[in-house]
C-alpha cells in the first residue's frame, strides 16, 4: 500500500470523505459501489465493485468462446476496465481501462460498429474493426461484449452481433441471478 499522507475523520454516522483528487485518480464517481474489505493486520480496503468481475470465469470462457466461433479478438468489459479477453491482444487488454469514449457509449446503452476504433487507455494503434453491446443489469450498463479485428478482411459478419446481443443478455441474466 501507498500512504497519501491525508488524514480524514470519521462523522457521527460512521461515514469517511475520500478526498477528490484520489476519487479522480482512481475514477471513482458518486453512487460507484466501493467494495470493503478488512485485513487480518487491522487495515481497511476499499476496492471498487464490479458485478462483470464476479463472473470473470465465465467471462472468460465467453471470450473463448467468441475467439474461437469467430476467429477474431473478444473482449468482456465492466464499466471501467476489460475483465477478459481472447485472440491476439488479450494480454495486451486485460486489466487496461475502458476509454472514456467506449464507456460513455456503454452507459448510453449503445451498440458499437466502427472501424479504426480504440477499445482501451493506452492503445496504440485502432482495431480496424469494432463490434460491441453493452450488457444490462436491471436496465443499466454494467459492461460490454467486443469482438474485434486488427488485421484487413473481410467485414464482420451479421451473425456476430447476434452472437454478442445474445451473449450480452446471458451474462446481465447471470449477474441478476
Amino acid at each position: 500500500m501507498k500512504a497519501t499522507g491525508i488524514v480524514r475523520r470519521i462523522d457521527e454516522l460512521g461515514r469517511i470523505v475520500i478526498p477528490k483528487e484520489i476519487r479522480r485518480t482512481l475514477r471513482i464517481r458518486e453512487s460507484d459501489p466501493l467494495e470493503i474489505y478488512m485485513g487480518d493486520d487491522g487495515c481497511i480496503q476499499l476496492k471498487k465493485y464490479s458485478s462483470v468481475g464476479g463472473l470473470r470465469d465465465v467471462a472468460e470462457e465467453f471470450a473463448q468462446a467468441l475467439n474461437g466461433a469467430f476467429g477474431l479478438t473478444a473482449a468482456v468489459t465492466d464499466r471501467e476496465s476489460c475483465v477478459a479477453a481472447a485472440g491476439r491482444q488479450r494480454r495486451w487488454l486485460l486489466g487496461r481501462p475502458v476509454r472514456e469514449a467506449v464507456r460513455r457509449r456503454l452507459l448510453a446503452r449503445q451498440v458499437m460498429e466502427e472501424k479504426g476504433s480504440l477499445l482501451v487507455e493506452g492503445q496504440d494503434e485502432p482495431f480496424l474493426s469494432l463490434l460491441g453491446v453493452p450488457i444490462l443489469l436491471e436496465g443499466d450498463a454494467v459492461g460490454g461484449l467486443f469482438l474485434m479485428s486488427a488485421e484487413e478482411g473481410p467485414a464482420l459478419p451479421e451473425a456476430a452481433l447476434q452472437t454478442l446481443k445474445t451473449g450480452a443478455l446471458y451474462l446481465g441474466k447471470l449477474l441478476s441471478l
